[in-house]
């Protein structure tokens, strides 16, 4: 009688732990490469719409001064006309031009004499806003706060003042945004909505009221919760991940108005972000699949005839007391061989997943172009570095006029100069191990100094710019950085106020002339 087999067989056995390594492997390195190109994606998103913010900002920007402009030079012309004249001239910029909703002229009495169109019905009226009394008071070109105007309607107002051919004060010549209607902002800023990522752009009074929104219902509203909102009307460039009025996680990237005092905001849903990474990690496993599968069925047919004289052995003892007779020995090599290569066979497999898994971990803590630290290893030594009391000093350095250098000599080349002053800053803190160089994002870039005061890292700041000053980069000249440096100890151990200083000094620097190092 012929008995069953027990347990499994060394060839299931071998197969079932292939497919287990290779499902293990496969979930961590999806897992690692899902959060590697996630927070490679937020950084990607964050600086794209602080990009988008700087660029829409100064896109505003030259409209306002354009606009203040158009109102002198009419001004001008106006204050020699009649009124009968002016009208026609009023009506011809109105037409000529999409500044403006509507003009009109004021005297100096806060009468309204003209108004373009003529239908508005403000002729004759007397203006009380406090837009219209501080255009009569201080008789110079002027952007006003939102408010209600005479007409209902809720406005900006940008005036400027009229002097006669002796130079006498008579009032003021103005243009009205209608905030709640088409206008030049939806213009110039309604081509930035993206349906399909939810992206879109957003424009700040100095005092967090909405001026622009793509949802009408939201204009006047006041937003100065918003963190990015009271950095931007602070004059800060920047980025930040904030949690708008419904409760939705966005990456926004914000820069000011200087003309008008005003902040541009543009963000991007998080969550669009979270679906990018998810749907790039699935589809590599997608394409993986296949290759994947074929890998498991020539695995199968090897192990099967590895295994094959050693189920032969197992067989023939299995056998080996039912017969009467003499069984010859399977032709067969030693067992312990093939265990022996067996074992070795997947102790490399399961080295090469470690070393997989090590190097992907490795690249989530580098910054790929430059080689330095990147964000998120920076974020664990000055987290380290507060739970275990040390006190650090922060560097915060800016390539001075990066953009030219894109812009002129081209990406690859300003790629150069990024990783140029990447070994610069390792090559100048060399000599001690515990300092960290890390790649901030974009051109700017972090030295963390342990156990230094403001005072040396305010020397070890200027070796580092003279010296990079000093140094031919790859565009075949030197460029220049400059530095803000903030302690620990000043900010009473509060890392984001010590942080905040530190690129307050930055921005010190870069406002007195570049070049600089700046201690906050």
């Amino acid at each position: 009688m012929r008995t069953q087999h027990r347990g499994l067989t060394l060839n299931n056995l071998v197969n079932l732990l292939i497919v287990f390594s290779v499902i293990v492997t496969l979930v961590v390195c999806a897992i690692v490469g899902y959060n590697s190109d996630k927070q490679s994606l937020i950084a990607s998103t964050l600086e794209f719409n602080r990009s988008n913010a700087e660029k829409l900002a100064q896109m505003t920007n030259d409209l306002l001064t354009s606009a203040k402009k158009t109102l002198t030079e009419s001004a001008d012309y106006i204050s020699q006309q009649d009124l009968m004249d002016a009208q026609a001239t009023l009506n011809y910029i109105k037409r000529s031009t999409n500044m403006f909703n509507s003009l009109f002229v004021v005297s100096e009495e806060g009468v309204v004499l003209l108004s373009s169109p003529e239908s508005l019905g403000v002729v004759n009226k007397t203006l009380t806003s406090e837009a219209a009394k501080q255009a009569l008071a201080l008789k110079k070109p002027l952007i006003s706060e939102p408010y209600i105007a005479i007409t209902g309607r809720f406005i900006v107002l940008v005036s400027v003042p009229i002097f006669d051919q002796s130079g006498d004060y008579t009032g003021f010549l103005a243009g009205s945004i209608y905030l709640h209607e088409s206008n030049i902002l939806e213009s110039v800023l309604g081509t930035h909505t993206n349906t399909d990522s939810g992206s879109y752009v957003y424009v700040v009074s100095n005092k967090g009221e909405l001026l622009y929104h793509p949802d009408k219902t939201r204009i006047g509203d006041i937003v100065m919760e918003n963190p990015a909102v009271q950095q931007v009307v602070g004059g800060h460039i920047g980025t930040k991940v904030v949690t708008n009025t419904v409760g939705e996680k966005m990456n926004a990237g914000y820069a000011p108005v200087p003309e008008a005092s005003w902040g541009i905001v543009s963000q991007t849903p998080a969550s669009t972000v979270t679906v990018s990474a998810r749907n790039l990690v699935w589809n590599i496993c997608l394409y993986s699949v296949p290759l994947i599968l074929l890998l498991i069925a020539l695995a199968f047919v090897l192990i099967r005839y590895i295994s094959r004289p050693l189920y032969k052995l197992a067989h023939f003892a299995e056998n080996l007391n039912e017969s009467n007779q003499a069984m010859p020995f399977p032709k067969t090599q030693s067992w312990y061989y093939e265990a022996k290569q067996l074992q070795k066979a997947m102790t490399r497999a399961i080295s090469m997943m470690q070393e997989q898994i090590h190097t992907l971990a490795t690249e989530a803590q580098k910054d790929t172009l430059t080689g330095l630290n990147n964000r998120r290893t920076m974020d664990k030594v000055l987290q380290s570095w507060i739970d275990s009391n040390t006190s650090f000093c922060y560097m915060i350095l800016d390539i001075d006029h990066f953009k030219c250098v894109n812009d002129t000599y081209g990406h690859p080349m300003g790629d150069e100069v990024l990783r140029f002053l990447a070994q610069k800053m390792l090559e100048l803190t060399s000599y001690d191990d515990d300092v960290v160089c890390c790649r901030y994002g974009g051109e700017e870039f972090v030295i963390l100094v342990p156990n230094m005061n403001l005072d040396g890292s305010y020397l070890l700041a200027e070796h580092i710019r003279t010296t990079i000053e000093q140094a031919v980069s790859p565009i075949g000249k030197p460029i220049t950085v400059s530095i803000g440096v903030a302690s620990i100890d000043d900010s009473q151990g509060e890392l984001e106020v010590m942080m905040q200083t530190a690129d307050d000094a930055l921005y010190r620097s870069k406002q007195s002339g570049r070049n600089k190092v700046s201690i906050g």
